[in-house]
Parts: C-alpha cells; structure tokens; sequence
C-alpha cells in the first residue's frame, strides 16, 4: 500500500463522521507522527510504500479515530500559545477559548507576577502564562492524572510551575497571597449534553467538564471566596466563564465586593472571559 492508497482508504473511512477538511487535517497529522516527516514531504511522495509495520500503525489510528477518539489523545499532545502541551485521556483537551484568556491576561497585565492557576488540568494556562507575562506560577487541580501529565510537560519544557493537588471546593488553608488567579473550572451543565459532539462525550474527563444542576456555579463560588482572602490588594481574578451561567457568575463576584468586573466575548460573540479587582 501506498501513501496515495491510504490516503484513499482513510477519507472512505472517516467521511460519514468528519467533515472533508477535518479529514483532510487528519490525514497529515497522522502521517507525519507516524512517518516523522513534514507535510510537504507527504504531498511529495504519494507513491512512497509503506511497511507492514506502518500500515498496521496507521491502522490502528484509523480504528481509534472511527471511534471519535481525539487526535490529540491519540499523538498524546496538543498546541497550546506556541507550547507542546503532553495530553492523556484524563485531562481535558486545551480549547481555542482558552488560548484567548491567556492571551487577554498578558494584554492585561505586567510581567512577573505571581500567579495561582486553579483547577489547572494539562497545566496548559500555567505554562503559557510563565512564558508570556514570566510569571511565577503555582498550579492546583484535584485530578492525580491530570497533575502526572502535567508534570511531564513540565519537565519537556524545563518548566517551573509548581504543582500540588487541592480540592478547590474544600479551601485549602494557605498563607500566601498572589498578584492573580485564574481559573478555567469545570462548567458545563447536564442540559448541554445532547449538543455536545460524541468524542468530547465518550472520551474527554467528565470530572474537568461538568457542574453540578444543584449549584451550576458552585467552582466559580469556591474560586472567588478563596480569592477574597488570597489575592493581593487590588489583584485580580481571571475566569473562563460558560456564557449561560456569565451573569450568575457577575451577580456573584459584586455580592463579594470585587470591582473593576469586565466580561469579555470570544470569537463567536459569546460572553466567555471574566476580570475581577479585588478591592483592598
């Protein structure tokens, strides 16, 4: 079998699922993380054969990938504000969203702060954030998994986030203050399960995904109680917010006196980004 021949075969496979141009993505990240060549050298070699070893390599993905499995999951890392983020199926995939905090937190801030990422999960905002603004950031997330991933990427990255496991809805006792915080906690309500797409359902954690129905706010409260008493004065609290509970989350942070609230939108005009000053 040729390059050309699989090429064939995985967009028969994969066409009822995924849309031509997601197949077409597809198709070149797997070829080149398992042949280790560039893109180009796959369009310029259609007629390369592939070994018996290869194709059954390829096949194996194919498999994964026809069960909605996530390419990230399958490569084991992701892109993340220019940083290889190490993935596994415990943590959650790093979305665009997310990128667009971290990059609205270094518009908005000075270099060298410290910094608290709370419910960090792949540790992908942590790590952007010591890179973009230099920050001295510290890392919580209740997931044992999660934290063992993302102490990998640490180490790929010689990077000097510190890490520790804390359930953010049991407040930890802590001495420390810290310029900011930010959190992308998990959000998502049980209603919106029929609108989600089957590889974020069947594949991506659950524990780093949904809310609870009795108190669809319940992390974003934790977060924001445990800010009061944790930030300095007049530092600032940063949220990922999920649109359909944004002005809960607004209501909340003006009952606990924060100041300077400004919500922002993301790429599809939805109200997606949170900043909140502690007032003194």
């Amino acid at each position: 079998m040729t390059i050309s021949d699989f090429r064939e075969h995985f967009t028969n496979s994969l066409s009822s699922i995924y849309s031509k141009d997601e197949v077409n993505a597809l198709f070149f990240i797997v070829l080149e993380y398992v042949l280790k060549i560039n893109r180009a050298q796959v369009v310029l070699s259609p007629h390369t054969k592939l070994s018996t070893t290869t194709h059954v390599k390829l096949d194996q993905i194919l498999v994964r990938l026809t069960n909605n499995e996530p390419i990230q999951y399958i490569v084991g890392e992701t892109n993340f504000a220019g940083l290889t983020i190490q993935l596994s199926s415990e943590v959650l995939i790093p979305r665009p969203e997310t990128e667009s905090l971290v990059y609205w937190v270094q518009d908005q801030e000075s270099k060298g702060q410290e910094v608290l990422d709370i419910c960090t999960g792949s540790g992908c905002i942590a790590f952007a954030l010591e890179k973009l603004i230099e920050a001295k950031v510290t890392a919580w997330d209740i997931s044992t998994s999660a934290l063992t991933t993302a102490k990998k990427t640490a180490k790929e990255l010689q990077s000097s986030v510190v890490f520790s496991k804390v359930d953010i809805l049991s407040q930890k006792e802590e001495n420390r203050q810290w310029d900011i915080i930010v959190s992308n906690p998990p959000y998502v309500l049980r209603e919106d399960i029929t609108m989600m797409h089957e590889n974020v359902l069947r594949h991506e954690p659950h524990l780093a995904l949904f809310t609870t129905d009795k108190n669809r706010v319940q992390f974003y409260a934790a977060v924001a109680a445990f800010s009061q008493a944790h930030l300095k004065p007049r530092g600032r609290l940063y949220f990922e917010l999920n649109p359909k509970t944004a002005n809960e989350v607004v209501s909340l942070l003006k009952m606990m006196e924060f100041d300077d609230i400004v919500v922002a939108k993301d790429m599809q005009g939805k109200d997606r980004m949170l900043r909140a000053t502690k007032k003194t």
